[in-house]
């Protein structure tokens, strides 16, 4: 068997099927969880307008026009289970002195580690033909999906977060955007904010 066929035959005899087994893992954790960890990403977006409002009081921030929950590829093969959260002004990645947060996603991406680890035992069998660098490509492939999890939460729990009187209290842009995807790569919209600011909910 030539490297190529025992790839192929890895990816066919394992990798499908182990990679939708620990993306399910991952939807049934955030189904049984789903309150407590809307509660978590909830408090990382309020650190986040503070670190903002902070900014702003001190005059080192425009109006936001992005916040953006990116995983980063470096991260992941680090096994660092965080989501970098950064606020942006209307000129997005364009902006040299964005506002930074982390936010803690371990509990979606432990099984992209889990399904490394597994792949890496799986891979033994064919005798050096799948290597490291082989499994790490094939997680960073399959880390979108899990990051998908990411994504239905925060849509889910955005509807409270923007309640935040914190979120209220910074100044942004009426057409500001949150984000969920990759660092500087392919990012889903998880809500716009198309409110008129004629005054605080909270004045």
């Amino acid at each position: 068997m030539t490297r190529q066929e025992a790839l192929k035959h890895f990816w066919e005899t394992y990798v499908k099927d182990k990679q939708k087994e620990y993306i399910e893992k991952a939807e049934e954790e955030y189904r049984s969880r789903k309150d407590e960890l809307a509660k978590g990403f909830i408090e990382s977006f309020r650190r986040i307008c503070l670190n903002i409002k902070e900014m702003q009081s001190a005059g080192q921030k425009a109006k936001i026009g992005y916040i953006n929950y990116s995983m980063r590829r470096t991260y992941l093969l680090e096994r660092k289970h965080e989501h970098v959260v950064e606020a942006f002004d209307k000129d997005w990645y364009f902006d040299t002195y964005p506002c930074r947060g982390t936010y803690d996603s371990g509990w979606a991406f432990k099984y992209l580690d889990a399904l490394e680890d597994e792949l890496e035992q799986l891979g033994k069998k064919y005798m050096g033909k799948v290597n490291k660098p082989d499994i790490e490509r094939i997680k960073l492939e399959a880390a979108a999906a899990f990051n998908q999890s990411i994504v239905v939460l925060v849509k889910q729990a955005m509807a409270d977060a923007i309640r935040l009187k914190e979120f209220d209290e910074i100044a942004r842009e009426p057409d500001l955007e949150v984000r969920v995807g990759e660092h500087k790569g392919i990012s889903e919209v998880v809500y716009k904010d198309d409110s008129i600011q004629e005054g605080s909910l909270f004045s």
